[in-house]
């Protein structure tokens, strides 16, 4: 599809606008290339709207966005500076090009929402590991942030983040084109791999430091999320059950790694907080709260009947009958080959969505534990000649959120798998995480501009809603997905050869889950799950405290971020965003004695000073971001 603007504002989803100017790029600054880039002649990008700005920017040179001028072209460039019959050209920096239009601009056009690239879509699958790495990087980063400064405040010291930094740095330098696309070739992608992993080590290295007290006898859950959780933890099986009244629920489980694990769920865990927990060694776990009989399941949620090939066929809701499977039996895999027709390892073409079929072969299928927290069923699956899956599929007791665990061993090139959630959910648009917020997709194909979103980003979740009722597919580390009516289906994996030949063979985890909420989109029935999802609790031995930094009333403000400031001060940054889309008013608790509050911007520039009260009233525009900057009085 041809977009209708070269100069126009840009407006994102908090509603704020940016000048924006499309530019040209691969091409010689040469007569012809100059009359089509203006008139359109032979060329289907001409500049339209010379009323709003006639003039464009061209960037000439070997490689994108001008890489590389040679001299003929430079010399080229100097003779059609005035030359009868073609545009006149001269040379200007980018800051120069915008500064002008930005003066001289007429009436230019808004246009909302995402700017969406029809290219390039298999960026958001290719390499697994750069994707998997990516989003555990910056998870451990985030921990080793706030309890650097939980430290720094307990001590009244400076909290510094000396030690982070170059971590931080390296992460954004493997989120550069092409490493976090997964478009290197292959020994980049080695050492891309080779780096974050040493970041999630490190961070995680500085995370323990920080909450080790040493007593084995006792062991320390953290919850670093901004709210309340109560979701299953997993801590050492080898030490029996922990000490804690009936309604906690515990059960011994053996996961995808062989780890005897002790899985309980009921535990309150306060936002911000730490729980310590002592094991009385029993054995013993209760009785079982699910019904397993053949092929049919029985949850305190949901009936739900198996196929032959251990897919979900039927899902009923037990609190209002409402079948949710519409098409496909949820979890179905699906694979395709995947030869672009261009540009292997980042595109996928339109007629792959033809070509899915479902060629898994089931191998093996076990109960792995049926106990009072959770059901667990452990599938294998022969998913090609080559390729294979293992995954746990579990049920929980205080949610109705399906997790799957899954291990996939890929030994296939120009091949594309997906797990598909075909629903019964009927809106027109869906709902797709972003940084601080989500982006809605249309559901619906009605035109060359909506079909050509069949593949697009998702961060955390996705998710489709009625007014009453809606599913979510939530994730731990996949970013491309594809909607349609009501199914939903998750890129798992892409086997693309160029310009890595070696198809991106491996064996790879990942964690996906499905979940139903009785209500509409919100915070609490989707957001929330997809943080608690990424950002299990710590666990720690010992006895360690957590402070209660900071928190917001209102379920839609998510304090996204706790971190030292960058000149290390007796000072932390607390980065705050609107979550829903709606205007909200609310407060924020200062969980610790502050000797200054004050509202800064992105740079961590102060713009004005906030009341210095336990409760400070903020106003949200939606997806409005607000950095808080809360400095503390040093101890003698």
């Amino acid at each position: 599809n041809t977009f209708p603007y070269e100069t126009f504002y840009w407006e994102g989803i908090d509603g704020t606008r940016v000048l924006t100017h499309f530019n040209c790029i691969h091409h010689w600054p040469e007569p012809d290339v100059l009359i089509n880039r203006t008139e359109g002649h032979g060329n289907t990008n001409p500049l339209q709207q010379k009323t709003v700005y006639d003039e464009r920017l061209m960037s000439y040179g070997y490689g994108d966005g001008g890489g590389g001028p040679q001299f003929e072209m430079i010399e080229m460039a100097r003779r059609c500076a005035d030359l009868d019959g073609c545009p006149k050209a001269y040379h200007t920096s980018v800051s120069g090009f915008m500064q002008k239009m930005e003066k001289n601009v007429v009436n230019p056009n808004t246009f909302a929402g995402e700017l969406y690239l029809e290219l390039h879509r298999g960026t958001l699958t290719n390499q697994h590991m750069i994707k998997y790495n990516n989003r555990k990087a910056e998870i451990a980063l985030h921990n080793a942030e706030l309890l650097t400064v939980a430290e720094a405040v307990k001590k009244g010291i400076p909290a510094s983040d000396e030690a982070i930094r170059p971590l931080l740095e390296t992460l954004l330098v493997n989120q550069f084109h092409d490493i976090l696309p997964g478009t290197c070739i292959q020994s980049a992608h080695e050492v891309s791999v080779r780096e974050t992993t040493e970041i999630i080590e490190k961070a995680r290295e500085i995370a323990a430091s920080l909450t080790a007290e040493g007593d084995c006898s006792k062991e320390t859950v953290i919850n670093l999320l901004p709210f309340d959780i109560c979701d299953v933890l997993y801590l050492d099986g080898e030490k029996g059950c922990i000490a804690a009244d009936n309604a906690v629920c515990q059960q011994f489980i053996r996961n995808l790694d062989g780890q005897n694990k002790l899985a309980v769920t009921g535990l309150k865990l306060p936002a911000q907080s730490s729980l310590t927990l002592e094991h009385d060694g029993r054995p013993a776990c209760g009785n079982t709260n699910f019904t397993l009989e053949g092929r049919r399941v029985i949850t305190p949620y949901a009936e739900i009947e198996f196929d032959k090939k251990g897919y979900i066929s039927s899902y009923i809701d037990k609190a209002n009958g409402r079948q949710l499977v519409g098409g496909l039996p949820f979890n179905t895999f699906l694979m395709a080959e995947d030869v672009p027709s261009a540009w292997d390892n980042w595109d996928i073409d339109n007629d792959l969505e033809m070509k899915f079929q479902d060629t898994a072969e089931l191998l093996s299928e076990e109960l792995i534990s049926n106990g009072a927290a959770q059901l667990r069923i452990r599938r294998c699956y022969k998913l090609s000649d080559k390729s294979t899956l293992r995954q746990d599929m579990v049920f929980h007791v205080h949610t109705p959120r399906i997790d799957f665990e899954t291990e996939i061993d890929w030994q296939d090139k120009r091949r594309f798998l997906k797990t598909a959630f075909d629903t019964t959910i009927l809106t027109r648009q869906a709902k797709h995480e972003i940084q601080f917020g989500y982006a809605c997709k249309p559901t619906t194909r009605n035109n060359t501009i909506e079909q050509a979103m069949f593949e697009v980003v998702n961060h955390k979740y996705t998710d489709i809603s009625e007014p009453r009722y809606g599913c979510a597919i939530l994730n731990d580390c996949k970013y491309g997905i594809s909607v349609e009516g009501g199914n939903m289906r998750l890129s798992l994996h892409k086997g693309g050869i160029r310009p890595d030949t070696r198809g991106d063979a491996g064996k790879h985890r990942m964690t996906y889950s499905f979940l139903p909420h009785a209500e509409g989109f919100s915070a609490e029935s989707v957001i929330k799950p997809a943080y608690i999802l990424n950002y299990p609790p710590l666990v720690s031995a010992g006895e360690y405290r957590m402070p209660q930094l900071l928190t917001a009333d209102a379920p839609n403000i998510i304090l996204e971020t706790v971190k030292p400031c960058e000149d290390s001060q007796n000072a932390f940054i607390a980065r705050l965003y609107e979550a829903e889309g709606t205007y909200t008013a609310t407060s924020i608790r200062l969980g610790c004695q502050a000797a200054k509050v004050e509202l800064t911007n992105m740079l961590e520039e102060v713009q004005s000073e906030l009341p210095n009260e336990t409760s400070i009233p903020l106003t949200f525009r939606p997806f409005e971001i607000k950095t808080v900057k809360i400095s503390y009085s040093q101890r003698a």
